[in-house]
Formats: C-alpha cells, sequence, structure tokens
C-alpha cells in the first residue's frame, strides 16, 4: 500500500492518470446502472398529474407511487447487499440492472392503479443496490486518496439520468404519452449489460475478504451489520433518512409544481434539466470538496446552500434566467451534496458488511425521499399553503436538522478502507 501512495508523488501524474484502464471500467460500469436507475425511476415525477388523470385519483395519492418504490428499497438494499458480500459485486449489479429495467417496462404496461402500485414496488426493490453496489465497487477499486473523487464521479449519474427524463418528457411524452416514458431505459441497458459481462472485473478486495473468509468460516454479513455495529447503523439511517427528505421535495415536486403554473412543457423541461445539469456539476465537485474540508463540513455547507437555492428557484419562477440559475444552483449544492453520502457510508463499514451495510442504510435514508412530497401535499391542504412554500419549508427545514446531525458524524477523510476492515 505504501508504494502504491509514494509512486505518484514521484511522477507527478495528474490524478485521472493514476486511475488504471481497470478501474476506470469499474466506473464506467457503475455509472452506467446509476444513469439507468434514474431515467427509469425520474420519469415518474413528470406524470404524476397524467397519472392520477388516467386512473381517477388524487394527486397526493399519485404521488404515493414515490413511497411505493422507496418503501421497499431498504429490503432490496439489504438482500442484494447481503448476496454481493456473499457471491461478490458483478452478478448483483447485473441482476440489479435487469429488474429494474423489466418494473419500469411494466409500469408503462400497468392496466389500473393498483397494477401500477405493484409495479414500482418491484422497481424500488430491484433497483435498491444500483448506487450502493456501485459504490463499494469504486470504494474497493480506486486508491484512497481519489475515492471520494470517485464515488462524486459515480453519482453524477443520477443527473445524467435525469437529464434523460426530461428529455423524455420533452420529446418522447408529446408523441407517446405518459405510459412511453417509461421504455427509454431500455436499449441503453442492453448495452450497459453486455459491458459488464465482459468488461467489468469483480472486486479484488471482495476476492481476498472471500478467501480469509474461507479459512475463517463465512458468517451471515446482514446478521453481522446489526450485531456488531448497533449503534453506528442506527445513526447513519437517520442521518441518511434526514438528508433524503431534504432533497426531494425539490426533486420530486418542482415539476408538478411548475405544471401547475401552466407553463409550457418545454420550460418545465429546461428548468429541469438546469438543475440537472447543476448535479452532474456538484457531483463531482463535491468529490473534490470533501477531499478538501472534510466529510462533515463538505455536506453540511452544500446543503445549507442548496436549501437556499430552492427557495430562489420557486420563488423566481415566472424569470426565466433566475429560475434557471437558481435550478442550477439547487442541483449543484443540494443534490450535488449526496455525491459525499456514499464514501461515508463506505468508510463507515468494514468490508465483511460492506455492501451488506450500504445496501440497507442508503436505501433505508430514501424512504424519507419517498415520504417528503406525500408529507408536503397533504400539508399544503390541511395548513392551506400554497405548493411554493411547502416546497420552501420542508427543504430548509430539513437541510437544518441534518447540519444538527452531521455535528455527530465520524470525520473520515484519509482513513485507508484496510483500517475500517479491521475494526471489530
Amino acid at each position: 500500500m505504501q508504494s502504491e501512495v509514494t509512486l505518484p508523488r514521484k511522477t507527478s501524474k495528474r490524478w485521472y492518470r493514476e486511475i488504471t484502464a481497470s478501474q476506470w471500467r469499474v466506473l464506467i460500469a457503475a455509472w452506467g446502472v446509476w444513469v439507468n436507475d434514474a431515467l427509469d425511476f425520474l420519469a415518474i415525477t413528470f406524470v404524476l398529474r397524467d397519472i392520477a388523470r388516467t386512473f381517477g385519483v388524487s394527486l397526493d395519492t399519485a404521488s404515493l407511487l414515490l413511497l411505493a418504490t422507496y418503501g421497499v428499497r431498504w429490503i432490496g438494499g439489504l438482500l442484494f447487499g447481503g448476496l454481493s458480500d456473499r457471491i461478490g459485486r458483478k452478478i448483483p449489479l447485473l441482476i440489479t440492472l435487469t429488474w429494474f429495467t423489466a418494473g419500469a417496462i411494466a409500469t408503462g404496461l400497468s392496466w389500473n392503479f393498483i397494477s401500477l402500485v405493484v409495479f414500482r414496488l418491484l422497481l424500488g426493490f430491484g433497483m435498491a443496490p444500483g448506487f450502493s453496489l456501485g459504490a463499494a465497487m469504486v470504494a474497493e477499486s480506486w486508491p484512497e486518496r481519489y475515492r471520494a473523487i470517485g464515488i462524486g464521479i459515480l453519482d453524477t449519474g443520477w443527473g445524467v439520468g435525469a437529464i434523460g427524463a426530461a428529455l423524455a418528457y420533452e420529446f418522447i411524452y408529446p408523441a407517446f404519452g405518459w405510459r412511453g416514458m417509461f421504455f427509454v431505459g431500455l436499449p441503453p441497458a442492453l448495452l450497459l449489460a453486455l459491458f459488464i459481462i465482459f468488461f467489468v472485473p469483480e472486486s479484488a478486495a471482495w476476492k481476498e475478504g472471500r478467501t480469509k473468509s474461507s479459512t475463517q468460516g463465512q458468517k451471515n454479513p446482514v446478521a453481522q451489520l446489526f450485531k456488531r455495529y448497533p449503534g453506528r447503523v442506527a445513526y447513519l439511517a437517520l442521518l441518511m433518512f434526514v438528508l433524503c427528505f431534504g432533497s426531494w421535495p425539490f426533486q420530486a415536486l418542482l415539476p408538478t409544481y411548475l405544471r401547475s403554473l401552466d407553463f409550457p412543457a418545454g420550460f418545465v423541461s429546461s428548468v429541469a434539466m438546469a438543475s440537472a445539469v447543476g448535479q452532474i456539476f456538484g457531483f463531482v465537485a463535491s468529490g473534490f470538496i470533501a477531499e478538501r474540508v472534510g466529510r462533515r463540513l463538505a455536506i453540511a455547507l452544500m446543503i445549507g446552500l442548496g436549501s437556499l437555492c430552492v427557495a430562489g428557484v420557486v420563488m423566481t419562477a415566472s424569470n426565466t434566467l433566475l429560475a434557471l440559475a437558481c435550478a442550477f444552483l439547487s442541483g449543484f449544492f443540494l443534490i450535488g451534496s449526496s455525491g459525499i453520502w456514499g464514501t461515508i457510508l463506505t468508510e463507515n463499514l468494514p468490508r465483511d458488511v460492506r455492501a451488506s451495510g450500504v445496501g440497507f442504510l442508503y436505501n433505508f435514508g430514501v424512504i424519507g425521499g419517498g415520504l417528503a412530497p406525500f408529507i408536503v401535499l397533504s400539508t399544503m391542504h390541511r395548513l392551506s399553503l400554497s405548493m411554493a412554500n411547502g416546497i420552501i419549508a420542508f427543504t430548509i427545514g430539513a437541510a437544518i436538522l441534518g447540519m444538527i446531525l452531521l455535528r455527530f458524524a465520524r470525520e473520515t477523510k484519509g482513513i485507508d478502507l484496510a483500517q475500517i476492515d479491521m475494526e471489530s
């Protein structure tokens, strides 16, 4: 490990030249899965009103589809994570890609609201490990000093998927309706599956751990996660829940809010894409910020600034340039901060339970994201709030709570994963 750290300093290579071709392929595969994950999931945020009209339900009820998808992800994350800790990272990554792609297609074929709920539940279960498996693969393959950067780049896949969903709304939706939105992910998923099968190696760190486990006797990673680290799991689960909750009033309800103001589809798509482009830059920048100031402070700064930018985009929706600028900054800071979440999780869990832990914790957290739109919409109706005030109040409130919780987080900047792996 020492030679790996000192060699680049002697050759003075730029950081991206120190990443091997094999390590880049791992990142590309994980990134591609995350792109498709976002594309298949975020399509529904543009068509909640259409779904409500098609199946004769209220907008509040239609928003529960987000909760249906997110509510089961912790189960899928835990099961897929346990499977990954047992059989490796590559095969479960292929399974999840196939699963959530099929779930999206089934969404487009749903014949009533009940069938739609079932298909979204299945999609949520399958998409659960999309990010967590990728984060574990990148963390275990990339050099320690670039780990946060690699995971930040991985998270740009969500922004690219968001752009894809916005483009589908602008170009696919007018011609094929809301159902057509859920078929666009099939062609890239097929190509990505072939790439993973033929070009992506299994995690060397997992292989090493597997060898040691075979000599010491294997233990159930899921059981070990809760038995050995109950306090850590509880704290990280709460932190992820609050952070996810804080970003989803903006992510899920902004298109619906803009459509309620009778803005044309092109404007709604432009604002969504501005946010998505901001996310891409924010995800990349988040890794560098986390390496510079530490994981805790980086997230706190980004969610604080991001929540204020959300207020800006909601309040300036009638001014095109200001709305686009604030949407970009909201994506950069608020959503971009999630590029550091995977780093915190992977750096707080030893190798033997890493995939199980990240899979559970990240996907438990997104339950907060699933609840946020329903809570905002319900509160609006009960307290006679406007959607604008609801989005602003819950986003800023969650950001403040998140910053308080981050004060108790363990700072892991500069810690070698081998040191984490030796923890008992």
